[in-house]
């Protein structure tokens, strides 16, 4: 029965957080001429410097072939960049960019600044318990792909 009420709440949370996701980050992410699947992934890389890019597209869930794309216009505007492998040259390295860095620091500045009333009211300890229930459901996904 607990599965069972898991299962239900964490649908009724990801439609949650995809509906505040649409409605108060993406359209600053416009405002920069970002999609959220491309904050997602300067997010994924700020991350996880120095990734390839096979690996990064199956972290975030995007077919190769749209992944390339979405890296391709990334690395364009400057947020990102590949680098060779020195071990493998056939491997291509992701890093964000000092102006890809920025660039997430104004959305993060902006963002925040849309919520900023809610969070002044709610002790750090919400944020503590709300960052470990992500860890630990991130951990749970993990294990489920596995």
């Amino acid at each position: 029965m607990y599965v069972d009420e898991f299962e239900r709440e964490l649908v009724i949370l990801a439609y949650d957080m995809k509906n505040l996701l649409r409605e108060s980050v993406a359209p600053v992410c416009q405002e920069y001429g970002l999609t959220l699947q491309q904050l997602h992934v300067l997010i994924m890389l700020q991350k996880r410097p120095g990734v390839t890019l096979s690996d990064l597209s199956v972290r975030a869930g995007i077919l190769r072939t749209n992944f390339s794309a979405i890296c391709r216009k990334l690395e364009t505007h400057g947020f990102i960049e590949r680098r060779r492998n020195d071990k493998d040259r056939r491997a291509c390295e992701l890093f964000v960019t000092q102006k890809g860095h920025e660039l997430l620091g104004v959305i993060e500045q902006t963002v925040r600044k849309q919520h900023e009333q809610v969070f002044a009211n709610e002790p750090p300890e919400t944020f503590d318990t709300i960052v470990k229930g992500f860890h630990a459901l991130e951990s749970l996904i993990a294990k489920a792909r596995a």
